[in-house]
């Protein structure tokens, strides 16, 4: 008898959706890298000079984009249900409540 654990294979990911999440992901870190395109007193809102308030822009634009990228990447890798215990998983004609409508 095997003690490995049942494996099963799940559908190819979509990596086209995946490679859009990672650009979502990278255009943050490389605006906030070009420090020179930022590092500058004018123009000043509500008294804070440009430098300050773009970073806190950027706080707000990268939680955006990081849960876009995480939508993204859900939906790029098909899930392969498990049952409730979690110890195994299920065949395709065995769910408990499988939906027609693909929603989780």
């Amino acid at each position: 008898m095997s003690t490995t654990p049942h494996r099963h294979q799940a559908p190819p990911a979509n990596k086209g959706l995946l490679a859009l999440a990672v650009v979502l992901l990278a255009i943050p870190i490389i605006a906030l890298l070009l420090v020179g395109t930022y590092a500058k007193d004018e123009p000043r809102v509500a008294g804070f000079p440009f430098f300050i308030w773009y970073q806190f822009v950027w706080v707000v634009l990268c939680s955006a984009l990081t849960y876009s990228a995480y939508r993204i990447v859900l939906k790029a890798r098909p899930h392969v249900p498990m049952n409730p215990e979690g110890d195994e998983f299920l065949d395709d004609g065995t769910r408990p409540d499988s939906r027609e409508d693909g929603i989780r």
